[in-house]
């Protein structure tokens, strides 16, 4: 199904449920049925989005010249952009019964005629399709490397996130930093309010992290409670301001079940990197600092250097650096 949402002059159409792209009086396509075929041919030859609608930027201007196309999924957060924006725009919505498959724009500098408005839609008609499959397709991708429970990145990810963003760093002399978290006495959690009370506390507990960074950075599931914290151009005092918004946004979420109310806090370790540092050793050297918040009493944030970020004066814990390390 297309949906006009909105072209130059024409009336807008917000009625998804019924729509007449070509009423009784209004033009037809005008199209050639060799070009629809080149096109649906070409436009099943790939699932990766961005080659798909550049497919289709490209094979529809045998039918109608157009001076840009801009791709919208906002669900999936997806923006795609071909040639460029202009004055005037033709917007429409693609959808199937069942899925929602984004908005599209069309951009040129003189306004679009009646019997190109009707071209553009019979085009599109070919391009429903295709395009479910490949936002199948990114879907799936993207599962692959998400924590089905939490949402955060799994470990298939952060092996390759890490790993580039470490490269790119060096090579462009760019601060990044880590941070290792664990939810404190997250077993004792288990055990006494359940494994759905766990999996609430998990969940709540990445909303926190990730409203308190920045778009640019990245959370990424560890293990269990354990959650890594990638912070690019962060330098450590940067990197342990944001360690410290997340400890405090934590300890203040609350959860109430069967057996009382429950608070959570979290312990954080953080590192930042060196120019000898691989990915194994800017993770490690987070994972002791984490130790040492753990067992300096823990809802605390340590650097690697036992640079501690000073507490609340009504529960401060900072463990005496050590002079000898």
């Amino acid at each position: 199904m297309v949906s006009p949402l909105h072209s130059n002059g024409r009336a807008e159409l917000r009625d998804e449920k019924v729509v007449m792209p070509f009423g009784d009086l209004a033009p037809r396509p005008d199209i050639r049925p060799e070009v629809l075929l080149k096109l649906s041919g070409k436009l099943q030859t790939t699932l990766e989005l961005s080659q798909l609608i550049e497919i289709f930027f490209t094979e529809i201007q045998q039918a109608v010249l157009i001076d840009g196309l801009t791709f919208n999924h906002a669900p999936n957060n997806i923006l795609l952009s071909q040639g460029k924006a202009s004055v005037h725009s033709a917007s429409y919505r693609l959808q199937t019964q069942q899925d929602y498959m984004g908005d599209l724009m069309f951009h040129r500098s003189t306004r679009f005629r009646e019997h190109e408005l009707a071209n553009i839609e019979g085009l599109l008609s070919t391009l429903v399709y295709p395009l479910r499959n490949a936002l199948r397709y990114h879907e799936a991708l993207a599962a692959a490397f998400r924590d089905p429970l939490t949402g955060a990145g799994n470990r298939v990810a952060l092996d390759k996130t890490l790993s580039r963003e470490i490269e790119l760093a060096k090579r462009h002399g760019q601060d990044l930093s880590i941070l290792m978290l664990d939810l404190d006495h997250f077993k004792r959690v288990n055990d006494e309010f359940g494994h759905g009370m766990g999996d609430r506390v998990l969940k709540e507990a990445v909303l926190s992290m990730t409203d308190c960074i920045r778009q640019t950075d990245m959370c990424f599931r560890y293990g269990g409670e354990e959650f890594l914290i990638m912070l690019s151009s962060a330098e450590e005092a940067g990197a342990l301001r944001i360690a410290e918004r997340i400890r405090m946004s934590i300890n203040e979420l609350r959860f109430t079940g069967d057996k009382g109310t429950l608070q959570v806090s979290a312990s954080i370790g953080c590192s930042s990197l060196k120019g000898d540092d691989s990915m194994e050793s800017l993770i490690t050297r987070a994972d002791e600092a984490l130790y040492v918040a753990k067992k300096h009493g823990r809802n605390c944030v340590i650097s690697d250097c036992d640079m501690a970020i000073p507490e609340p004066l009504d529960r401060q814990t900072v463990p005496t650096p050590n002079p000898n390390r």
